[in-house]
């Protein structure tokens, strides 16, 4: 599937991000120098696919009354890079 220039755009933007995000953390990066020292290279990949055929409503960030669709996989995930979601 074709991602539109603008989402491509977002998501090339979010990798670096998570790249940047990740070579800061000591931990990440001590993990990833043991795992490069193994022999093993790593690289990170983003996919983005639509959510599914129900709609959604779009939330502004900062809106404390919005029920995000997160499963617990999610937020566990999210908590791993530190993301907040408060």
């Amino acid at each position: 599937m074709e991602l539109p220039e603008h989402l491509h755009h977002l998501v090339s933007e979010l990798g670096d991000s998570l790249v940047k995000a990740l070579a800061e953390d000591d931990h990440c990066r001590d993990l990833t120098f043991q795992i490069q020292a193994q022999g093993y290279g790593l690289m990170l990949i983003l996919e983005a696919s639509p959510m599914g055929t129900r709609s959604r409503e779009i939330v502004a960030p900062g809106d404390e009354d919005a029920d995000l669709p997160f499963s617990e996989d999610d937020k566990r995930l999210m908590k791993s890079f530190k993301i907040r979601m408060d």
